[in-house]
This record gives C-alpha cells, sequence and structure tokens, in this order.
C-alpha cells in the first residue's frame, strides 16, 4: 500500500494559485503542511475561462457579484 501524501487534519497550500491557473497548468508547485512540510505537485485538467475566473473569484458568488458590480 502506498504512503498518502497527506492525512486527514493537513492544509494544501498553493502559492501563486492564480498565476499557475494563467500558465501550464500540469504542474502546480504546492505544499502539504502537517506534522512536517512536504512539496507537491498538482495538476488541473483543462478549464474554460469562466471556470478559471471562478476559482480566481473565490466562488461563483463571488464572481456573480464582481460581474454584477462592473455592468
Amino acid at each position: 500500500e502506498a504512503d498518502a501524501e497527506f492525512e486527514v487534519g493537513d492544509y494544501i497550500f498553493v502559492p501563486n494559485i492564480r498565476k499557475a491557473l494563467d500558465g501550464d497548468m500540469k504542474d502546480i508547485k504546492a505544499y502539504v503542511i502537517g506534522d512536517e512540510i512536504k512539496e507537491l505537485s498538482l495538476y488541473i485538467a483543462d478549464m474554460t475561462n469562466d471556470e478559471k475566473e471562478i476559482v480566481k473569484a473565490g466562488c461563483l458568488i463571488n464572481y456573480n457579484r464582481n460581474r454584477k458590480a462592473n455592468k
């Protein structure tokens, strides 16, 4: 059985996620914050531009609020 990269209660820190969304989403550096700090490589499947903007906004509610404010 392979060791898990992280455990329940650990945090995953993804620095510069907004920059990662605009670049190559196949190798995103992240860190598991638990009993120790471990580097982790993540990837995100292809996303539409709208999906990327929703993630950058933090949630769909924020995205819609921002769109309404900019009209």
